[in-house]
């Protein structure tokens, strides 16, 4: 497990997307986020990968696999780290008021930090934040031509709105630091996240997904890495 001293980390949004258009599919009920901060080079990572594995079947979940890049000081990248995932990482670090962070780091609902690998404490929290609820509602529809219609409801909130892309099932041979010469599965790793722009009801238009195995997630959340308002992917 390795522990980083905090550091000054922006996250700059994009702009917001809006359109409508014909619809086909829509995504499900709000979930609970599991965000795992983990990275192909960490040894006590592949425990937490395979929890949000797990998780991920789980249609009362959302789990999302951050890639930090601060192993890659190890001599090999991981082919998902970035330092959009150790921004948000050190996000939540200020936001929780924590002094550090660590891999494998799992954040539930953004309000609460756990051990990656402690499969039962990290259920208890999913259920006790879906046992909260979630003020705003999100739905994605997919449109015949591809492209995605975001439409939000609830109530006048302060919240962001946040955009993830992410790969479904990954296999790696890795090449380099603690895993070196295994071979590891992961999922949803994230492979874009970007602020689309303040929360306001409404519907707007996002991207197609590049392939089959690519997701798309919006979250929306209390400004400074606060607690999710609500979630869905497709």
């Amino acid at each position: 497990m390795l522990i980083v001293d905090r550091r000054a980390i922006v996250l700059i949004g994009a702009g917001l997307l809006i359109g409508i258009s014909a619809q086909k599919a829509v995504a499900g009920p709000p979930r609970a986020v599991v965000e795992l901060f983990t990275s192909l080079g960490c040894s006590s990572c592949p425990p937490a990968d395979a929890v949000v594995g797990r998780l991920s079947s789980d249609p009362a979940v959302l789990a999302l696999s951050f890639h930090v890049d601060y192993w890659d000081d190890l001599g090999w990248k991981d082919p998902f780290s970035s330092p959009v995932s150790t921004g948000r990482q050190y996000a939540y670090a200020k936001s929780l008021r924590e002094q550090s962070v660590f891999t494998p780091q799992l954040i539930v609902n953004g309000t609460q930090s756990l051990v990656g690998s402690q499969d039962g404490a990290i259920r208890k929290a999913v259920t006790a934040a879906n046992q909260i609820g979630f003020p705003i509602e999100p739905h994605l529809a997919e449109t015949t031509d591809g492209h995605f219609n975001l439409t939000l409801s609830g109530p006048p909130l302060s919240a962001d709105v946040w955009e993830v892309r992410y790969v479904r099932r990954s296999t790696t041979s890795v090449r380099g630091g603690e895993n070196g010469g295994r071979t590891l599965q992961t999922v949803n790793d994230v492979t874009q996240f970007h602020r689309i722009g303040a929360y306001s009801p409404g519907t707007f238009r996002l991207e197609p997904l590049r392939s089959p195995d690519d997701g798309i997630a919006v979250l929306v959340q209390a400004p400074g890495a606060g607690r999710i308002l609500g979630a869905t992917a497709n």
